[in-house]
């Protein structure tokens, strides 16, 4: 049952530690990775599915299928979201045609690595589920459930469209993961090998592209030196039922997360799924691993086959890394994904109408002690229905946006959820959320003693304007307004 307090991080697998942080001021942004950008972590809300195990996984179905989003559009800036299905390749080396958008991934692939990259949690531990809080966001910036880097850099500490979307709507976070991972399997064979005969249907064939996802390096090479070789063919996902979950001793599992390539990590979570209160999140698949005793699979995961690719850019995608998952000599078959395609609409779009409430001029003053004056609270609630995201943007770095309380963390995107949906909150559960935002100032920035901009905030998705707040700041003496005093009279007579 899910409680008004805020959840434990369940982040124990996620690659690299969690850091739920603020975004940083230039001179510290040397510090974070270079798929952060010059500025750091964005600032994201985004909402954790009250039932997040059947919604999550329902939405994967869809994303697979590319049926979970609305087609290409541009918001009022004219920019251009676009996290749609792009369909995937089908084939071998030398006979490949697609992208096809109607073949999909196989969804137990997709439910693997959310598992394996997030938990199948959306945002930060500090947030309940079927709470509204700060995403999930990874030491390196990757956000949400799909954990997504790519194109998420922030290079001016404003966010663009695609990004604010992908950090603020589950949904949409899970559209863009799929895209990548069908960017990695279209990457073959040009720049990747391929495996059996780049049958997208076929489970064993996703190998190279579920590599390619965490990063096609030696690290995850199957055959790698550093890794035992007594640890099992695949990852246990801590399913006592697998005969990797080996327990010493003192208890303590054997071989751990770590000790495990990528790929056998997600092909270990698809055939022992984890389990949620004792139940599994997601069906168990059968598939064949790589098996090293056959000449032609062994010949291909020689190390020295991928150092010899990886020593000119994989340019030529790898050819002698291709490998047969159709062995009739050894019995070895390729497996299909027994998950059954999706029908009807997706549930998770609604018809959001963002609103908003509060002046559209604010003026601030900074006195000479550094007090803060004049600062404005707005709120932005969805008068529709399901989750209404938006962007904030501010025309200079001196403009603060951020929650009552949350002084340190600067929003670039948060959402409204409308009264369709019950939100948990710390005092209860209630229909909807408004997203209630502080306007002020960063003192240490303003370049003059008065400066004026603007920021916008402005929907993502669905009804609602462009809503533009003036902002001008101004640094000097604060003083109470001024009021007329008569001189005192004095009521006594001789």
């Amino acid at each position: 049952m899910v409680g008004t307090i805020a959840r434990s991080l369940l982040i124990v697998v996620v690659v690299g530690a969690v850091a739920l942080v603020a975004s940083p001021s230039p001179s510290r942004a040397q510090l974070w990775p270079a798929t952060c950008g010059y500025y750091g972590p964005f600032g994201f809300d985004t909402y954790e599915a009250l039932n997040h195990v059947a919604d999550y996984g329902r939405a994967i179905n869809y994303a697979v299928e590319g049926k979970a989003v609305p087609e290409p559009y541009n918001i009022w800036t004219g920019e251009r979201i676009d996290v749609s299905y792009q369909g995937v390749e089908k084939g071998p080396r030398n006979n490949r045609s697609g992208p096809l958008k109607t073949e999909r991934i196989p969804p137990s692939v997709y439910k693997s690595i959310a598992w394996i990259e997030a938990n199948w949690n959306n945002a930060a531990g500090s947030v309940p589920y079927g709470g509204v809080g700060q995403v999930l966001t990874s030491f390196d910036c990757g956000y949400g459930l799909g954990q997504v880097t790519t194109g998420m850099a922030n290079t001016n500490g404003n966010a663009s469209a695609h990004q604010a979307i992908v950090g603020t709507h589950f949904l949409f976070n899970v559209a863009e993961g799929v895209r990548i991972l069908a960017d990695k399997w279209n990457s073959a064979p040009r720049y990747r090998p391929i495996a059996g005969l780049g049958n997208p249907a076929h489970l064993e064939d996703w190998y190279y592209a579920i590599w390619s996802y965490n990063g096609f390096a030696f690290s995850n090479h199957p055959l790698n030196p550093e890794r035992s070789i007594w640890r099992g063919e695949v990852y246990h996902c801590y399913d006592p039922s697998s005969p990797n979950y080996i327990v010493d001793g003192d208890g303590d599992v054997v071989f751990g997360y770590g000790a495990y390539t990528y790929p056998e990590r997600v092909y270990g979570c698809m055939r022992y799924p984890p389990k949620r209160d004792d139940v599994r999140m997601y069906g168990a698949t059968t598939f064949s691993m790589p098996n090293f005793s056959i000449p032609a699979v062994a010949q291909a995961f020689d190390p020295e086959a991928f150092k010899s690719c990886q020593a000119i850019g994989f340019s030529t995608g790898c050819p002698d890394m291709d490998y047969p998952t159709t062995i009739p000599a050894y019995n070895v078959v390729p497996h299909a994904d027994p998950t059954p395609k999706v029908s009807g609409t997706v549930p998770f779009l609604g018809a959001p109408s963002l609103a908003f409430s509060g002046k559209t001029n604010v003026s601030i003053t900074v006195s000479n002690s550094g007090s803060i004056f004049g600062t404005e609270t707005v709120t932005l609630s969805n008068a529709g229905t399901y989750i209404a995201p938006f962007r904030i943007r501010t025309s200079a770095d001196w403009i603060v946006v951020h929650h009552p309380g949350e002084s340190s963390r600067r929003l670039q995107g948060s959402i409204a959820i409308g009264n369709d949906v019950s939100v948990v909150t710390s005092v209860g559960t209630q229909a909807g959320y408004k997203s209630t935002l502080i306007i002020t100032v960063d003192q240490a920035k303003m370049p003059a003693s008065h400066v004026e901009g603007t920021v916008w905030i402005e929907a993502l998705y669905g009804a609602g304007r462009v809503f533009k707040i003036n902002v001008a700041a101004t640094r000097g003496a604060y003083s109470l307004p001024i009021r007329a005093v008569v001189p005192a009279i004095s009521a006594d007579k001789d």
